[in-house]
C-alpha cells in the first residue's frame, strides 16, 4: 500500500512538473503571451458582452483562473492540462513513466511550438487537446468512469472554444470509428456536449438556434479572396437587391483586408457583419452549385498551404495590443497586473528577434517527427497494431483537419498550423522511447502488443 500511494504522488508530481515545463516561453517573455483577439476573452464574461465571431466558452473558462487579478492562472492551468493529456496518451501503450513523461514534456516543450501555445492566452492550445481526448476516450482501456467524465468534459470545452475544432473532431471521430466501433460512443460524446453548449450560448445571446450564426461571413470572405464570387455577383446581381454587389469590381484579394477594412463590404453593410450574414450565405450557397470544381481546386490550395506554414510568426507579434488588450488589463486588472504587462518583452516588441532560432528548431523537428511517424506507421502496419495505427492516423487527420477548417475556410496563418503541428512529434517521442526500454531488441512492446 505504502508502495502504491508513493507511486501515485510520484505519477501526479510528474504531471505537475510536466505542466510547469510547457510555460517556460511566459516566463522568458516575462508575462502570458498575448493576442489582439485576447482582449475579447477577458471581456466576455462581463455583462452583456457578446460578440458576434467567437463562441462564448474560452472567456468565461478563464476567468475562474484570473479572477480579475492575474492572466498568470490561465497559462499554468493550460500547461498542467496538455501534460495530463499527454500523460493519459502515454498510458494507452502501457503505465506511464514520471521520468518517462517528464523527458516527452521536455522535448515538446523545448523543440516544438506547443510551449508557446500553452503560454499564448488564445484557444489555440486547445486544438491538440481536441485530438488527445477523443484519442484517449477512443482508444484507453484503462480510463475509469470518473477519468471518462472528465476527459469528455475537456473534450467538450476543448472543440467549443473555436469553431475550426468542429471540424478537426469530426476528422478524429471517423479514425475511431473505422478503428474502435465499440468505443465511438464514448468518443463523440465531447462533439455532442460542445454542440450543445454553443447552440445554447448563441440562443442566449443572439438569439439564435444555430453553431455559428453569423460564420458565412468568413466563407465568404474566403471565396471572394479566390476569386470565386465576382462571377456569382455578375450573374445575379441585376435580379438580387444584395448590398455585395455594390462592391463587384472592387472585391479585395486578400480575406483580411476583406473582413476587417473599415470601409470594407462587411463593416459598410448597415448591420455589419451580423447584417450581412443572411446574405453571405445566400451567396455562398449559390457559388457553391455555380463553382463546385473552382472552389475544390480553392481548397485544396489553401488546405496544402496551410500545411506548410509552420512558425512562430504571427503568434508573437504585439500588433494592435496598445489597443486591445492594454485597454482591457487597464480597466479590470490592478496596477501590478498592469506594470507587469507593461514589461513583457512582447509588449515592448523585444520578442520576434529573440526567437528566430527557437521558431526554425520547432519548424524542423516538426518535420523529423513526421518522418519518424511514417517509419512507425508502416512496422506498426506490418505487425497489425491497430492502437498505434489509429494513434498515429488520428494525429494525421487532425493535423489535416485543422489545415483545411483554417486555410481552406478562412485564411492561412502562421499562427493556425503551428498550434497544432507540435502533435506529429507525439507518436516518435511515445513509441520510440518506448522502443529503448523494451527487453524485445528489435521490436517496441508498443508496436508489439495486440488491441
Amino acid at each position: 500500500m505504502d508502495f502504491l500511494k508513493s507511486s501515485r504522488i510520484l505519477n501526479v508530481l510528474a504531471v505537475l512538473l510536466g505542466g510547469a515545463l510547457f510555460i517556460w516561453p511566459a516566463l522568458w517573455n516575462g508575462y502570458p503571451l498575448l493576442y489582439s483577439d485576447t482582449h475579447v476573452f477577458i471581456n466576455q464574461p462581463t455583462a452583456g458582452f457578446f460578440n458576434w465571431d467567437k463562441p462564448f466558452i474560452y472567456g468565461p473558462w478563464m476567468l475562474p483562473f484570473h479572477a480579475w487579478q492575474s492572466l498568470w492562472g490561465v497559462v499554468l492551468v493550460q500547461g498542467l492540462l496538455i501534460s495530463q493529456l499527454v500523460w493519459l496518451t502515454q498510458q494507452v501503450f502501457g503505465d506511464a513513466s514520471p521520468w518517462r513523461h517528464l523527458l516527452v514534456c521536455v522535448c515538446l516543450s523545448a523543440l516544438t511550438g506547443a510551449s508557446w501555445f500553452v503560454s499564448l492566452l488564445m484557444p489555440d492550445i486547445f486544438s491538440g487537446m481536441v485530438v488527445l481526448s477523443i484519442f484517449i476516450l477512443g482508444f484507453s482501456k484503462q480510463l475509469s468512469k470518473t477519468m471518462t467524465f472528465w476527459i469528455s468534459l475537456l473534450g467538450a470545452l476543448a472543440i467549443a472554444v473555436h469553431l475550426s475544432h468542429l471540424v478537426i473532431a469530426v476528422a478524429c471521430l471517423l479514425v475511431v470509428l473505422v478503428f474502435r466501433l465499440r468505443r465511438v460512443h464514448l468518443a463523440l460524446l465531447p462533439l455532442v456536449i460542445a454542440l450543445i453548449s454553443l447552440v445554447g450560448t448563441n440562443m442566449v445571446a443572439f438569439n439564435k438556434v444555430a453553431v455559428s450564426p453569423f460564420g458565412s461571413v468568413f466563407m465568404l470572405a474566403r471565396m471572394s479572396a479566390d476569386g470565386n464570387v465576382k462571377s456569382v455577383l455578375e450573374k445575379y446581381c441585376p435580379e438580387k437587391k444584395w448590398n455585395l454587389c455594390a462592391w463587384k469590381d472592387r472585391l479585395a484579394k486578400d480575406s483580411d483586408v476583406f473582413m476587417w477594412d473599415s470601409t470594407g463590404p462587411v463593416w459598410s453593410h448597415p448591420g455589419g457583419p451580423m447584417g450581412l450574414a443572411p446574405e453571405a450565405s445566400e451567396i455562398i450557397a449559390l457559388t457553391i452549385r455555380t463553382r463546385p470544381l473552382p472552389l475544390l481546386w480553392s481548397a485544396i490550395q489553401n488546405t496544402a498551404t496551410q500545411l506548410s506554414m509552420v512558425k512562430l510568426g504571427d503568434t508573437i507579434h504585439s500588433d494592435w495590443l496598445d489597443i486591445t488588450v492594454l485597454k482591457s488589463v487597464e480597466k479590470f486588472f490592478p496596477a501590478a497586473e498592469l506594470e507587469r504587462y507593461k514589461n513583457a518583452h512582447q509588449v515592448q516588441g523585444t520578442m520576434l528577434e529573440r526567437v528566430s532560432f527557437v521558431s526554425m528548431v520547432g519548424t524542423y523537428t516538426v518535420l523529423v517527427g513526421f518522418l519518424l511517424s511514417l517509419y512507425i506507421f508502416f512496422r506498426a502496419l506490418r505487425a497489425r497494431n491497430w492502437t498505434v495505427l489509429g494513434f498515429i492516423l488520428l494525429i494525421w487527420m487532425g493535423v489535416l483537419a485543422n489545415a483545411f477548417a483554417t486555410g481552406a475556410l478562412s485564411k492561412p496563418h502562421y499562427r493556425y498550423q503551428t498550434r497544432i503541428a507540435w502533435l506529429l512529434v507525439l507518436p516518435p517521442l511515445v513509441l520510440i522511447l518506448r522502443d529503448k526500454k523494451s527487453p524485445s531488441g528489435n521490436r517496441s512492446r508498443a508496436l508489439k502488443a495486440r488491441p
